[in-house]
């Protein structure tokens, strides 16, 4: 399961023009309705509704909204950047400049947990925003993302839980 299986080059906004949270989600559930087909006015209802629930701006400028959707046949995500920052309800208090968005199928949760971990796993290096805040374009932000998970993989190999040691074989 790689993160970056689900974030098409479209899906990557480089510079939002909103500068408030609702503008923010609106422009987050745009990109990701146009891209899986699903509704915009539901991806957008669903994202709020998580954001009323509590924001997910984890600090240092930085924001995972994600929420399931009904009906949804995929994964994916977004990424987008606004320059200026955008207050998101962050609990230090400062802007979000870099949103990491993802939307799952609502009968997947399994699935939408673990690539939330492996997002906050990638968030957790600051060298990873700053060089996303810092990059020209979609395409170089994706080889950025790519890079990081493949340097993540490489430290964590996958673990097979579902192998049971065989007793006495």
């Amino acid at each position: 399961m790689r993160f970056t299986e689900h974030l098409p080059e479209n899906c990557i906004v480089p510079t939002l023009w909103s500068r408030d949270r609702g503008g923010v989600l609106h422009e987050l559930a745009g990109t990701l309705a146009a891209s899986t087909g699903a509704s915009l006015k539901k991806v957008e209802e669903q994202l709020s509704l998580r954001e009323r629930i509590c924001s997910t701006a984890i600090g240092e400028g930085v924001a995972i909204p994600h929420c399931r959707v009904e009906r949804l046949r995929q994964v994916m995500a977004c990424v987008a950047v606004s320059p200026e920052g955008v207050d998101f309800g962050a609990r230090d208090g400062r802007p979000v400049r870099l949103w990491v968005t993802l939307v799952s199928p609502e009968q997947d949760a399994g699935h939408h947990l673990r690539m939330l971990a492996r997002i906050a796993a990638l968030l957790r290096d600051a060298r990873l925003s700053q060089a996303v805040l810092a990059a020209p374009s979609a395409s170089a932000i994706r080889g950025l993302f790519v890079r990081a998970e493949d340097a993540y993989l490489a430290s964590h190999p996958p673990r097979n839980d579902l192998a049971l040691p065989v007793m006495g074989l």
